[in-house]
Formats: structure tokens, sequence, C-alpha cells
């Protein structure tokens, strides 16, 4: 290969402490599972539908835990094994389950919003004192998983911790429905309560779908343009011309690049200078870069209407 056509890799990847998430994942999922059973016998017992409608929302947040759980473990052994066959690792394991459980959801928030509409046709008693002693269960053992969850570094613990901060509202919103049902007896409370905790899940349900639809799709993170990407690199790295500038995320914040430029200068030292540029600039750690003669005629697709 001439020297004025090589392809470099940046490598430098974030060493992620997996193994100190998996205790405090291991602790949430106990207690989330908890709750959900609690919630879901005493939805069933105390005939609460907001009861119910949160314990659906735990139990996909009971889903997201035991996937990032799984996601690391599965991560950790396809490296001890060191399994070819994922030469970006598991990154995208995330990503899958937060695309199934964002389906999930609204699913979940169509049944509660077609049952809240008839129990406002139809009231039905509400027992408020098992629902207030349930709700109180699920937001103590909430605020315990976030406790534990809070300190995570993982980003898909992290995505979890939200999860459970989510929950922790839910519970909060229940407690407030039982108390007022305890004191006025208005039934329509725990039907309005339900619909408001299947708007806040849909509003969540909704961004996840767009997020990992859009990064399935291997388009561009929205923080990242890369016209700016061209403009950057004509600025700062030494180069004549940048094309074929591809830029896309393998997980929630881990961002790729591949990228053409043209240069008189010694191919290692421009290397260097595009990895700089998309470290510094757009927190790019692993950049494929291609450096070409001025001379060199490439073909690479569409890389003509790219160079002008």
């Amino acid at each position: 290969m001439s020297e004025n056509n090589h392809q470099h890799h940046g490598h430098d990847h974030a060493h992620v402490h997996e193994h100190r998430d998996i205790r405090p994942l291991r602790i949430a999922m106990i207690l989330t599972g908890t709750v959900f059973v609690a919630q879901i016998v005493g939805g069933f017992i105390s005939g609460s539908l907001a009861l119910l409608s949160d314990a659906g929302h735990v139990f996909v947040d009971l889903a997201s835990l035991v996937i990032a759980f799984a996601g690391l473990r599965v991560a950790a052994r396809a490296r001890e094994k060191n399994d070819i066959r994922f030469t970006f690792g598991m990154r995208r394991i995330e990503i899958l389950a937060a695309l199934t459980n964002g389906f999930l959801l609204l699913g979940i928030c169509i049944y509660i919003i077609l049952e809240a509409i008839r129990r406002f046709a139809v009231p039905e008693h509400v027992h408020a004192d098992s629902m207030l002693v349930v709700a109180v269960v699920g937001f103590v053992a909430n605020g315990i998983s976030a406790m534990y969850l809070h300190r995570s570094e993982h980003i898909t613990t992290r995505s979890a911790y939200l999860h459970v901060i989510t929950d922790l509202l839910s519970s909060a919103g229940v407690i407030i429905a039982a108390i007022i049902l305890s004191v006025t007896d208005w039934q329509w409370i725990d039907p309005l309560i339900s619909l408001l905790i299947a708007a806040v899940i849909i509003r969540g349900a909704v961004r996840v779908i767009k997020s990992a639809s859009v990064i399935l799709m291997e388009s561009a993170p929205e923080h990242i343009s890369p016209d700016d990407v061209r403009a950057a690199l004509l600025k700062d790295a030494g180069v004549i011309n940048v094309h074929d500038v591809h830029v896309w995320q393998l997980g929630s914040k881990d961002y790729t690049a591949t990228v053409h430029v043209v240069s008189e200068h010694s191919s290692d030292d421009v290397v260097q200078a595009v990895q700089t540029v998309m470290k510094e600039k757009f927190d790019i750690t692993h950049t494929t870069v291609q450096v070409e003669s001025p001379g060199f005629d490439h073909a690479c697709g569409n890389c003509e209407e790219d160079a002008s």
C-alpha cells in the first residue's frame, strides 16, 4: 500500500467498569421485582387502576434492568472468549432492548387509557388503605434501588437508574391519589392518576423509540453534523479536502466515524491531527481515517459529490 493511501484507526476506547454495576443491578432487580408483585396483588385487592398502571410501568422497567444485567454479562463473556464475530462488541443490545421496551410501554398505555375511560363512565370502588400501603412499599423500594444505582458508571445502568426514578415519581402519584381517596372518597381520582401516569409513560416511550430507531438506522447523532465535522477538519487538521464523512452511533453515547482526507503531508501526522480534532471537538474516540494524495483517483461511491 502506498504511503499516501493508508487507513488508520483510532482505538482510544473509554474503559467502563461494568463489574461495579453488576451488584447494584442485582439489588435493583430484586427490589423492582418485589414492587411489581406487590403492586399486582395490591392492585387487584384494592381495585386500584393507578396501582395496576404503575405495575405495568414497573414490569417494563424490571425488563430493562434484567436486559441491562444480561447485556453486561454477555458483553463480558464475549470479551473473555474474544468472539471475533462481534467486532464492535455488544453495544447494540441496549438499543434493541430499548426499542422493544418502548413498544411494550405503548401497548400497556393503550390498555390503561381504555380502562381509565371505562372507569370514568362506570366508577369502581377503590380500597384506599390497601392502595396506600402498597404504594408506600413501592416508593421505599424504588428509593433504595435509586440509591444503589445512583453512582453507576455504564450507560445501560444509568438508563436503568432513570427508569427507577420514574417509578419513584409514579409511586408518589399513587400515594397522593390514595390519600385523596381516603379523605374525600372521590373515585374518579384513581383513573385520573392512571391517565397522568400513562401520559408520562407515553412521552418516555416515544422518546426511546425515536432515539433507538435513529441509532439503528445509523444516522449521524443529532448534535454532530457531518458538515461541521468537514469544516472543523479543513480548519484545524491541515488537510486540503475532506470527503466521504460518515458518523454513526453504536450505543447511546458511543460514536464512530470514517473519513477520507486529502493532504500533501505525512500520513501519520495527518491521521494524528484528524483524530485529535474528532476527539476534542466531537467526542468521537474511534475514527477511521483514509489519507489520499491530491492526485489520488478515489472510487468511493458518492465521494465526488462530497469533494466539492
